[in-house]
Formats: C-alpha cells, sequence, structure tokens
C-alpha cells in the first residue's frame, strides 16, 4: 500500500473565463470543482493506475467532507483527522482568450492545534507500518512546525518504508535532513535548491547529484515537456514524454511521482517507473482543470515516452 500524507489538502476550483477583466464583473463560463492538495492528487492517481493507496492528513468543515466523499467515491481508503478549522479552498481563473498560466488564489490553510498535531502522528504509526511507500508533501498549515515533513519520514524510516518528499523552503529543507528515499523538485525549484541557474541538461545533471549527496537516494528533476533527469544510485536516466497539448501544469508533478510510485510498486526497474511517471505527468498536463489523467490516457501515452540512460 502507498500512503500519502496531506497536511493542507485544498477544495481546488476552477474558473474558466474569457479574459480577465481586473475591476469588473468576469463571467465564468465553465466551473470545476475537485479534492486537491499533493498527496490526494498522487492518491487520486494511482488509484487510476490500480495501485493500492490511502489519503491521510487533516479535514474540517464542508469542504474537507466534500474533499473525503470525492475520495470515497473513487474507492480511495482515507485515514484524515477531523480538525476544527475548515479546508480551505483554492481558486484557478483560466482564460480562454489568453495564452498564459492560469491566475490562482491560494488560501493559507486552517490552524492546527497541538492535540490535532498530535492525533495525526499516533494515527500515522500504524499506518506505516502497512504501507511500503509514503508520498509526503505541499504547503504547512498555520500552527503546523516546519519539522513536520522531518518528523514524518523519521518515523515512515523506522517502519522501513520508502519516502517521497515533495515540498519547499524551510519544511523541506528539514525533511531532507531525515533523509528522504525521493525527491522530486521542478526545474525552477532545483535552481533555488542548489542557488543557481540551470541551463542545460549537464547542469541539470550536476544539480541532481549535489541534492543526491545532501543523503536522498533518488533525485528528480522535472523540466515539464523537455522531460525529467533522474539520479540514483544505479546511474543517470533522462527521460522525454511525447508532445501533448498541455491545457494545465496543475497537479502535472504529483501524477509524475504517482507514476513512479505505481512502477515500483509494480517491480518495474528504475527506467521502467520512470517511464510510467513521464506519461502520468504529460497524461495530467493535457487534461484541462484541476484534474488528474485517466488510466486510457497514460498508457496511449507511455509506449512513446523515451528513458536513456546518461551516466
Amino acid at each position: 500500500m502507498i500512503l500519502t500524507v496531506t497536511l493542507n489538502p485544498a477544495l481546488d476550483k476552477t474558473l474558466v473565463i474569457g479574459s480577465l477583466k481586473v475591476h469588473d464583473t468576469n463571467r465564468v463560463r465553465a466551473l470545476d470543482v475537485d479534492p486537491g492538495g499533493k498527496g490526494i492528487n498522487v492518491s487520486r492517481l494511482l488509484k487510476e493506475l490500480g495501485s493500492p493507496t490511502m489519503a491521510s492528513g487533516f479535514i474540517g468543515g464542508d469542504a474537507g467532507r466534500y474533499i473525503e466523499s470525492c475520495l470515497h467515491r473513487r474507492a480511495i481508503r482515507t485515514e484524515f483527522v477531523e480538525i476544527k478549522g475548515v479546508t480551505r479552498t483554492n481558486v484557478a481563473v483560466v482564460e480562454e482568450e489568453v495564452e498564459a498560466p492560469p491566475t490562482t488564489f491560494n488560501e493559507a490553510g486552517p490552524d492546527i492545534s497541538a492535540a490535532e498535531l498530535d492525533e495525526l502522528e499516533r494515527r500515522l504509526d500504524p499506518l506505516m507500518r502497512e504501507a511500503a511507500m509514503v508520498a509526503i508533501g505541499g504547503s504547512l498549515p498555520p500552527g503546523v512546525p516546519d519539522d513536520i515533513y522531518a518528523r514524518i519520514i523519521r518515523l515512515a524510516v523506522d517502519c522501513e518504508a520508502m519516502t517521497v518528499l515533495d515540498a519547499e523552503g524551510v519544511p523541506f529543507n528539514l525533511g531532507l535532513e531525515a533523509g528522504p528515499t525521493m525527491i522530486k523538485p521542478n526545474l525552477r525549484e532545483a535552481e533555488r535548491m542548489v542557488g543557481r541557474s540551470l541551463k542545460d541538461d549537464r547542469d541539470v545533471l550536476a544539480a541532481a547529484g549535489e541534492l543526491q549527496r545532501r543523503g536522498v537516494e533518488i533525485v528528480i528533476v522535472s523540466m515539464g515537456a523537455q522531460g525529467a533527469i533522474a539520479v540514483t544510485p544505479d546511474g543517470a536516466w533522462k527521460s522525454v514524454p511525447p508532445e501533448v497539448e498541455a491545457y494545465s501544469t496543475i497537479g502535472s508533478g504529483d501524477s509524475m511521482i504517482a507514476g513512479i510510485l505505481h512502477g515500483l510498486m509494480c517491480g518495474e526497474t528504475f527506467d521502467g517507473a520512470l517511464a510510467w511517471g513521464s506519461a502520468a505527468g504529460a497524461a495530467t498536463a493535457a487534461t484541462p482543470g484541476t484534474e488528474i489523467a485517466g488510466r486510457e490516457d497514460i498508457l496511449k501515452l507511455k509506449p512513446a515516452v523515451r528513458v536513456e540512460k546518461i551516466l
């Protein structure tokens, strides 16, 4: 089983309009509402691919109950801690008449009490003993200490579970010290981590190796349509997905993580798992709004993914 931990999930609303008129009335042409958050997206795609998964974290209020009901309708097991606060709502505005990324409005999230945090850690212990892999990531809601990812990773390591960390800033840096098995920064995140611009594949490969030497077994740097470069103890690979018409990159990185974990759960070699990840990320990019890709779309793209060993 693959356990996902989302401490700051969101109800993701996508509003489709013609073009954004600031300080004026905008008519919404279409509306999509989906459960969101890095771990939740990973669980959703894992379920699409047929891998067993469970989603955990914090939920609260009507928005939280809606997220949990969406996951249950997809037959995804959940073990959330219900909090007094209300799960946040994030809004993305997509302009059909403008070639530009969506405009997003992300709430900070509800305040988490010390008692609610203690309850989550208490529940995670038995879940991690059942899990082969644990995917952790996303922003932290108010009240959660910056070292929480490090604490969760150490708990997973004690349970002999593989860990994946996908976060930013101080929580990520502290989590890195706990030795996660895998990280997957995108290109901009990797540049911030190493403190320099990464202009070509050689630069990305060097940066991934530098991050690996900080105590991470597998480092994958995703580069959108240009593919991904991965460094492992057995060598380095580059994957290039087939060309697709990208509607939204929301959830693509989470989909890549899910595809890789699915491949590993199926017993694939790492290059085979990376092909699953690249196909899943590209398929989600080609899916409008905040929805993640379906199994059939991923299966159609996977044979066209190119993976080559580069070191």
